[in-house]
């Protein structure tokens, strides 16, 4: 099965949707021209997680699901179970395509893809100890791809934990490692980015 236009896209660029409460984690994806092209939707949230995001910094070990939509049609699903470091990954059939699972290791951050039988076919690594850029890498260790940040503006960057990336993906990458390395900085966010400001 062909990906998704959205998920054959070369170059995406995500806009988190800033918002002083974050109640809902809201996505924006654009083209490398800036053209609207998909978004990413929180749903299935309970009225505990709303309340705690709100009273707490519980983000990061609050369960999370996300609809990633291109044109309205769901094309993938990321589901963050409670108290978990790890994402689950769905196309749009349902059927599991693997998970994004963040190592624990002292020094940069890195995430370990699994194919959906639980085989590691391919690793997220941070460049950095901020964990802001991110190399993609399939199973051999060659680089397939990039999560970079980019800059929001000083009030984004500031005040609120609202993010800008761009995600570049090799034309030749196939399923299950692109799909799981679109949902990369989707998981990277919901693992370790929650409340994140300033």
């Amino acid at each position: 099965m062909s990906p998704s236009p959205l998920l054959a896209q070369p170059v995406v660029q995500v806009r988190q949707r800033a918002k002083l409460f974050e109640l809902r984690n809201q996505y924006e994806l654009l083209d490398a021209d800036g053209t609207a092209i998909g978004a990413v939707e929180q749903v299935r949230q309970s009225p505990f997680a709303a309340i705690a995001r709100i009273f707490s910094d519980l983000d990061v070990a609050l369960p999370i699901e996300l609809e990633v939509r291109d044109a309205g049609a769901v094309v993938l699903t990321l589901r963050k179970p409670w108290f978990r470091m790890a994402v689950q990954v769905v196309d749009a059939s349902a059927s599991p395509v693997g998970s994004i699972r963040k190592q624990i290791r002292l020094g940069k951050a890195r995430f370990t893809f699994l194919d959906a039988a639980g085989r590691p076919c391919g690793e997220v690594r941070a460049e950095n100890w901020r964990a802001k850029d991110f190399a993609i890498l399939d199973q051999t260790e060659r680089e397939v791809g990039r999560v970079t940040k980019r800059w929001a503006g000083f009030a984004r960057e500031v005040l609120t934990d609202a993010d800008h990336y761009a995600i570049e993906l090799a034309p030749e990458l196939v399923d299950p490692l692109r799909s799981l390395a679109f949902a990369a900085p989707f998981a990277i966010d919901l693992v370790m980015k929650q409340k994140d400001a300033g």
